[in-house]
């Protein structure tokens, strides 16, 4: 998956001679953030879960209403426990309901507003709005849930607000909007319009090897989760940058983690899902790093490399598995 990522993103380098720069704030980039972190809860530490089970399975391979193309580069879903998937490979964002019916779709390939060269992640804030992120523009697209264009931002370079190869976007529960950039290796902090607000360094000295952010997630509690593709494990981070955790390390056994991509959430009670692409199956944790347990890697419905997940308020995780979206309770 990554390495196709690369490669459609040099195709789209060499076809384009210039990208578009978006205006952006100027302020400070702070690699030690000093910021004061906006206050919030204690997140809950669970000692014990359960594996979830696979209940349901939807969407087919195709470029049809509710197909799906080889490469979904994303899902999240809304206030209402609607599905929407990042549809790469068909330059679109496609809407489902809870139990995967099709209700709409929109993109279409092109660097204009409202299209996509190469969607590479997705997320949604509170008011249910999506965001897009374009890894190859290099520029974040704001949409309503009906796909109503809102604005963008972003742009080449390496200044504050500019991307290099940006990999992930979340939103966190203040509707504040966090890019986590690999070539960078930055987190950068936006407001829900695209107003730069601070960033930080991915690679610090809790770990020389941090250095490729390759997704994002923010929890209820303000904190920050990013996946390390090549070192197999997630770094949680306040929500101004202060490193917190590790959690997992590389291997194969209980609360280990095979190569890493794009996929981790945290749900209400202060469980962390990740997306185990290298042993096929989802690794659960609390947020300080504890083991929980792991599913998804045995029977009929076993999972494929995977790459993204998301979590309902109902309790559903949807996981992305090649062309088909699972649902798991």
């Amino acid at each position: 998956m990554k390495n196709i990522l690369f490669v459609t993103l040099i195709l789209v380098m060499a076809a384009t001679t210039a990208c578009r720069k978006f205006d952006n704030p100027t302020a400070p980039v702070s690699s030690s953030p000093t910021a004061v972190s906006t206050p919030v809860p204690t997140a809950p530490i669970p000692t014990s879960a359960t594996p979830l089970v696979y209940t349901d399975r939807w969407a087919t391979a195709g470029s049809g209403n509710g197909q799906l193309g080889t490469h979904p580069n994303g899902i999240v879903t809304d206030s209402q426990g609607n599905v929407y998937v990042a549809d790469a490979t068909n330059f679109r964002i496609e809407k489902f309901d809870s139990a995967g019916n099709y209700i709409t779709q929109w993109g279409g390939q092109g660097s204009g507003n409202g299209q996509f060269v190469v969607l590479a992640n997705i997320c949604i804030d509170s008011s249910d709005d999506l965001y897009a992120l374009d890894l190859g523009t290099l520029k974040i697209q704001k949409f309503t849930n009906n796909g109503t264009w809102i604005c963008q931002w972003g742009g080449s370079g390496t200044s504050n607000g500019d991307f290099q190869t940006p990999r992930g976007v979340c939103v966190d529960s203040n509707n504040y909007v966090y890019v986590c950039d690999a070539q960078r290796q930055d987190v950068q902090k936006f407001t829900g319009t695209g107003t730069y607000i601070l960033s930080w360094s991915t690679r610090g000295s809790w770990d020389a090897n941090s250095s490729d952010p390759d997704g994002i997630c923010a929890d209820s509690w303000g904190n920050i989760y990013t996946p390390d593709y090549y070192h197999q494990q997630v770094y949680k981070y306040s929500n101004t940058g202060r490193y917190e955790c590790t959690i997992g390390h590389p291997g194969q056994g209980p609360g280990q983690c095979g190569v890493l991509s794009c996929g981790v959430c945290v749900d209400r009670y202060g469980i962390c899902y990740v997306a185990d692409y290298g042993n096929q199956r989802i690794d659960e944790f609390n947020t300080n790093g504890g083991y929980l347990c792991q599913w998804g890697n045995s029977g009929a419905n076993a999972l494929g490399p995977v790459d993204y997940l998301s979590l309902s308020l109902s309790g559903k995780v949807y996981v992305v598995d090649g062309t088909t979206v699972k649902m798991f309770q």
